[in-house]
């Protein structure tokens, strides 16, 4: 009986997490390797005295807080997880081109 009781808990618990995200949001996996090229992103910036001003503009793009990026990718579509990445890859362009 307690066993069942666990099991349907377990299982609200599970529904009532899924609902919460919004429709079409990032999956898991996804955003893995979302918050990870965010971290990669941000070492190379840290590289480039030139990106500076992006890391001290821009706090919450270039976080070095794994756990906000993907906490934050988990909210969102792909598609704008994706944008976001590619606006970091462009700014790493601009300050690593200026040497």
């Amino acid at each position: 009986m307690l066993r069942r009781q666990v099991l349907v808990a377990t299982a609200a618990a599970l529904l009532a997490a899924a609902a919460s995200l919004p429709a079409g949001a990032a999956d898991e996996s996804f955003c893995k390797d979302y918050a990870r090229a965010a971290m990669n992103q941000l070492r190379s910036a840290e590289k480039h005295p030139r990106c500076d001003h992006f890391l001290r503009d821009q706090p919450d793009r270039w976080t070095g807080d794994y756990r906000k990026h993907y906490e934050w990718c988990r909210t969102v579509k792909r598609e704008q997880a994706r944008s976001e990445q590619n606006i970091r890859k462009r700014e790493l362009d601009r300050c690593e081109q200026r040497r």
